[in-house]
């Protein structure tokens, strides 16, 4: 069991660095949401915003239930894009390009917070970002050894 599937008491952070090619925030984010929405459960969606910056944009998600109820917390989806803005970031966190992510244009991030995090969404969002963009998984806890808690990517 991962450490983000148990009781989170501060907000938890799953980073994924990709190779998109969208210099828009908002324009990656759609086509992620694209592909979410085309399978799977349906969702909640609400959007953050405004940003001062076209490279950012975010959301917040949830897995829609039956009375069109949350069926747990709401989630965060960030995308930051464009490889000038996100450079500092990518050299943070793989400074010897150990794990190949320099050249990535975008970075996005799930945002957990509350006690019943919507693991499915997780691992769905997770599995579409590796699918549209060979996202490599990174977080502050364990690095990229995170990415051994991937979800079943057939």
């Amino acid at each position: 069991m991962n450490e983000w599937m148990g009781v989170l008491a501060v907000a938890y952070r799953l980073n994924f660095f990709c190779r998109a090619g969208e210099q828009a925030g908002q324009v990656a984010l759609e086509r992620l949401l694209d592909d979410l929405l085309a399978s799977g459960d349906p969702l909640l969606g609400k959007w953050q915003g405004p940003f001062n910056s076209d490279e950012v944009a975010a959301c917040s998600l949830a897995t829609r239930g039956p009375a069109g109820q949350a069926l747990a917390d709401w989630l965060t989806l960030e995308v930051h894009a464009g490889d000038a803005f996100i450079a500092e970031s990518v050299m943070s966190a793989d400074p010897q390009d150990e794990h190949g992510i320099w050249g990535c244009d975008l970075i996005a991030t799930i945002i957990l917070n509350g006690t019943f995090p919507d693991r499915a969404l997780v691992n769905r969002i997770w599995a579409a970002l590796v699918k549209l963009w060979s996202a490599v998984p990174w977080d502050e806890t364990s690095g990229f050894e995170v990415a051994g808690g991937a979800p079943d990517l057939r």
